[in-house]
């Protein structure tokens, strides 16, 4: 059923713009991306000839990814001077900085910790539809900025460019309910990706597109001393504390609006 304006009809009590109506439709909003989020993971190994479903959840993994170590050179005072995405799934981000220890290990562990933290931001934006529909479009502007300013690879520009069109056009467009939706999917997607890279950070070596590299654990390893498992257990538990805290902020606003 749908409202005259076009709207997605709300459903069961509580519906309409009151608040308990909100809450429900974030609550919503979160089951279905969790939902689906998982039926996409189990499907590929579950049946194999649905295996191609997995590579988009990678390739959002990998630019999140990338994207990580990018933004923590610019704010560590470093430079993000290109970034490449492959068809495998893999990335590379090309960074500069002054040569401090510390400053390079901010920039290897900005990699893993990235997606969680920006999962952390969508989730608080994800409890209202405006600030959804607000969250898309600030992600579309940060997409169109990468590919203009850091993407050098063709196929790199075709997925970046594609997920900007699809974030701008949701924002712009999208029922209220479904931008909340997408911006779940994405925070859980974020999530998800610290947990599908986690032989990566129990690995010295990082098998990408452009070559072997040192893994961001192997990095901090030889930056800050101590071995890199040691730097994977860290970064895994920063990167699950990092991840209950959106979804408490998010099920804990719902909850002051009962």
């Amino acid at each position: 059923m749908k409202h005259e304006s076009g709207q997605p009809a709300a459903l069961g009590p509580g519906s309409g713009d009151s608040a308990p109506g909100k809450a429900l439709s974030a609550r919503r909003a979160l089951a279905w991306a969790a939902g689906f989020s998982l039926l996409l993971a189990w499907l590929p190994a579950a049946v194999p000839v649905l295996a191609w479903l997995a590579w988009p959840q990678v390739l959002i993994s990998a630019l999140a990814h990338e994207l990580g170590h990018g933004v923590a050179a610019l704010i560590s005072g470093g430079r993000f001077d290109a970034l490449g995405l492959y068809a495998d799934g893999s990335g590379v981000a090309l960074t500069r900085s002054s040569g401090g220890a510390l400053q390079r290990a901010i920039i290897a562990a900005g990699g893993p910790l990235g997606p969680p933290i920006a999962a952390l931001g969508l989730f608080v934006c994800a409890r209202r539809a405006h600030a959804s529909r607000v969250a898309l479009g600030l992600i579309a502007m940060f997409l169109l900025a990468a590919l203009v300013l850091w993407v050098r690879n063709p196929f790199g520009a075709f997925w970046v460019g594609s997920c900007a069109l699809l974030a701008g056009a949701m924002a712009w467009r999208a029922p209220a309910a479904w931008a909340q939706a997408l911006v779940c999917l994405v925070a859980v997607q974020l999530c998800l990706s610290t947990l599908s890279r986690l032989d990566t950070l129990f690995s010295r070596i990082a098998h990408t597109g452009a070559g072997e590299l040192a893994s961001d654990t192997g990095q901090l390893s030889a930056l800050l001393g101590g071995p890199h498992w040691f730097w994977g257990v860290l970064i895994a538990l920063l990167s699950a504390g990092v991840m209950l805290a959106g979804l408490w902020a998010f099920f804990r606003a719902l909850r002051a609006v009962r």
